[in-house]
């Protein structure tokens, strides 16, 4: 079975996870998008269509902040100037895959026309700012999403709630599979901790964005720190939005939290594992933002759990199916700051015993449920049975 992944960009840094699931779905793999990066996945394993421009001239940056500009023009023009796309369907007529999968919903929308042209099934994946926010933002994409709805073999969510949200905008139930976000549990094996009372070492790790709550880590910590003055936050991520980062900044220095808090840089996923034996809770407090952003399924949250960290998060979309409230972590409402700051005073407190109890369920959690390996079996029976009915 030869399959062929569509993306605007291969392949952020950030998305391990899509690497992830393509090495392990059990197909031959190919990959299309308008803008190729050499970096850590540009395997030889897969076949890459580029770009004809890229390979004249020789411009493959080794990772997507180089020529980032290019890249954005690329991206943006491509969806009112198919040049790729065209080149790609011709590519496909002497190349045949039995499958197409898009990732993300825009993607999907854009290479629709082809997989019809070339008669081939297509299979959509919707991960997050695309289930809610770009239709809120580009109505146009409401249409389109109808459109892709029909014409699509398959679309997938990252959980029940994903479904609901897709289904409500008018995808047939039955071609809904669900798909959750997924890992290696092996690159993040469970690590002892001994876990004292009275103290407690937090750790967000994400992309620095609105939707991933770090305003509402910072009021957390402020509310907790007044009964728990030995613990301590670390943060590391990616600024992708400038004002925040000053927003957050702004916020440590007028609460005077200097010493209770760690900023680093940008942190390489390969060094993530061993990055986070070092600490004793995950906080992730992932909300929908004012435009209706929204995340699938932090992959980090699944990651820090499987390495024996319990996460304190939120309900938010799919979320109670990663960490499991009382058992895994503990769970808040949206944009409730108080309520977490309950929950990292819970930990502060909490003796070894029952930490550890947290601790080895997360980790088995992940291993049972989100394992790379079992959701790549899943994704082929997909494929297969889409080939099948054909």
């Amino acid at each position: 079975m030869k399959v062929l992944h569509l993306f605007d960009l291969y392949l952020p840094s950030t998305m391990n996870w899509a690497y992830q699931i393509m090495r392990a779905t059990p197909a031959t793999k190919w990959v299309a998008a308008p803008w190729i990066v050499l970096n850590q996945y540009y395997t030889p394993d897969f076949q890459f269509f580029t770009r004809p421009l890229q390979v004249r001239t020789g411009w493959l940056p080794a990772t997507e902040w180089q020529s980032e500009w290019a890249h954005n023009l690329v991206s943006r023009s491509e969806h009112y100037w198919p040049v790729y796309r065209n080149w790609l369907t011709k590519q496909l007529r002497k190349q045949r895959p039995d499958v197409l999968h898009a990732h993300f919903g825009p993607v999907g929308c854009h290479y629709l026309k082809m997989a019809q042209q070339l008669d081939i099934p297509l299979v959509t994946s919707f991960y997050g700012y695309d289930y809610e926010s770009l239709p809120l933002q580009k109505p146009i994409f409401r249409q389109r999403y109808q459109e892709l709805f029909a014409g699509a073999a398959a679309i997938t969510a990252a959980g029940v709630f994903g479904k609901k949200v897709l289904s409500d905008q008018g995808c047939p139930p039955e071609k809904i599979h669900i798909s959750p976000m997924s890992m290696d549990p092996t690159a993040f094996p469970w690590t002892a901790r001994i876990k004292q009372s009275g103290q407690l070492r937090l750790v967000q790790v994400a992309t620095i964005t609105a939707k991933k709550g770090y305003l509402d880590t910072l009021e957390a910590v402020r509310l907790a720190v007044k009964t728990c003055p030995n613990v301590h936050l670390t943060l590391a991520g990616e600024p992708w939005q400038p004002g925040l980062v000053q927003q957050m900044r702004a916020f440590i220095a007028t609460h005077r939290l200097e010493a209770q808090i760690t900023w680093l840089d940008f942190l390489p996923h390969a060094q993530l594992a061993t990055f986070l034996g070092d600490f004793d809770v995950f906080i992730h407090p992932s909300h929908y933002t004012a435009n209706r952003d929204c995340e699938g399924g932090p992959v980090a949250i699944l990651e820090a759990q499987s390495s024996g960290l319990p996460v304190i998060s939120t309900t938010h979309f799919d979320i109670p199916a990663e960490v499991l409230h009382e058992r895994t972590g503990l769970l808040a409402p949206e944009h409730r700051p108080d309520v977490l700051a309950g929950f990292i005073e819970r930990f502060y407190w909490m003796e070894n015993d029952e930490y550890q109890r947290f601790s080895r369920q997360a980790s088995e959690h992940i291993t049972a449920n989100f394992d790379v390996r079992t959701i790549g079996e899943r994704m082929y029976k997909v494929y297969n049975s889409i080939i099948n009915t054909r």
